[in-house]
């Protein structure tokens, strides 16, 4: 049976994935499996809950980073590996691309980079991206858009402005290793977004 696609939408906060994951949604339907990280397997949404939402208190950066790598691993083990070999489709709403961008550029924490690398490395070892659709933008658009929705803001989206831009940074060097890395222009509307998006997808299905 034919290999699946692992394509990962990815961003810093407000540049519209959740958006852009919609539309695919409705387009593709049950044809694709949907998922995210952190929170795509029942353990990963524990793991989220604690980490976005401070369920069990303030969580240490270390902690954060490896609790932040568990759920990947988990999310690889019970979800996309299973569905790729089965011939199937996998978009995942971020992936271990935020996790460099955030644990590692974001939280400033470079001495745990090889560390870090060299353990994605053996948990998607089976489960290679095949697509990364990168939103980018200038973090400040992202958050006058999260302000005009008027949410609350979980444990990520408050981290200061300059954390977001070597997020932002993050990125766009992450993107450099990439083999199928795909740079969309966020700041747009979310129409012109759509076009880019949907022919990226449709290159690799």
């Amino acid at each position: 049976m034919k290999k699946g696609a692992f394509i990962v939408v990815e961003g810093g906060e407000g540049s519209g994935k959740d958006t852009q994951i919609r539309l695919l949604q409705e387009k593709y339907g049950d044809s694709v499996v949907f998922t995210r990280e952190p929170g795509g397997t029942p353990l990963g949404k524990v793991l989220r809950d604690m980490l976005l939402h401070q369920s069990h208190g303030a969580v240490a950066l270390p902690t954060e980073l490896f609790l932040f790598l568990a759920d990947r691993a988990q999310h690889a083990e019970e979800v996309i590996v299973p569905a790729l070999s089965l011939g199937k489709t996998v978009i995942s709403n971020r992936s271990w691309i935020s996790f460099i961008a955030y644990q590692i550029y974001g939280r400033e924490q470079f001495a745990w980079k090889e560390l870090v690398e060299a353990s994605i490395a053996k948990i998607f070892e089976k489960c290679p991206i095949d697509l990364a659709i990168i939103f980018d933008m200038d973090p400040k658009i992202g958050f006058e858009r999260m302000k005009a929705r008027g949410e609350p803001l979980d444990v990520m989206e408050q981290m200061p402005m300059a954390a977001h831009e070597r997020i932002r940074t993050g990125f766009l060097e992450t993107a450099k290793t990439l083999k199928n890395p795909v740079i969309i222009d966020a700041s747009r509307s979310k129409e012109e977004v759509w076009k880019d998006v949907e022919k990226a997808v449709a290159s690799v299905l």
